[in-house]
């Protein structure tokens, strides 16, 4: 998405299927995992998703997520070991997607990451990137579906 393009709770899934790299943060002392928070308006429904975006023909799932992390909050990722390759097809904003996502691990490299946030993600002024507690009631679905076997 572009600063001037729609923020995640106006998207709508292409009618392709799309490639996504998606980081997996831990927070360094309480192990929380960083997210992406937005609403489905068609459902009412908030998600945490991982932070990242779409891969760009000629780039590799690593470069995107670095790119990535550089546009949404103007910091720098460290990324490590490749964790999964997930497919999910899902409905969002009432209109189905399909997406191939490849999952890292990584880590900040600005502490101020750190911080108890939110941040917000500067492509999509709606959405904010927050620490999700590793356990709890009551918290947003994770997605894609998948990662709650991972995580």
């Amino acid at each position: 998405m572009t600063e001037d393009g729609p923020s995640a709770s106006q998207y709508l899934p292409p009618t392709y299927i799309r490639v996504l790299a998606l980081a997996l943060i831990r927070h360094p002392s309480s192990g929380a995992l960083f997210v992406t928070e937005y609403l489905d308006p068609a459902r009412g429904e908030s998600l945490h998703r991982p932070a990242g975006g779409g891969i760009e023909f000629g780039e590799t799932a690593e470069q995107a997520l670095r790119r990535e992390f550089r546009e949404e909050f103007e910091t720098e990722i460290e990324v490590g070991e490749r964790v999964a390759v997930l497919e999910n097809i899902f409905v969002f904003n009432g209109r189905p997607g399909h997406e191939w996502v490849v999952l890292h691990d990584a880590r900040f490299l600005d502490d101020a990451m750190h911080g108890p946030g939110p941040h917000p993600v500067l492509d999509a002024p709606t959405d904010l990137g927050i620490w999700r507690p590793p356990t709890g009631t009551d918290l947003p679905r994770l997605v894609p579906d998948a990662l709650a076997d991972l995580v």
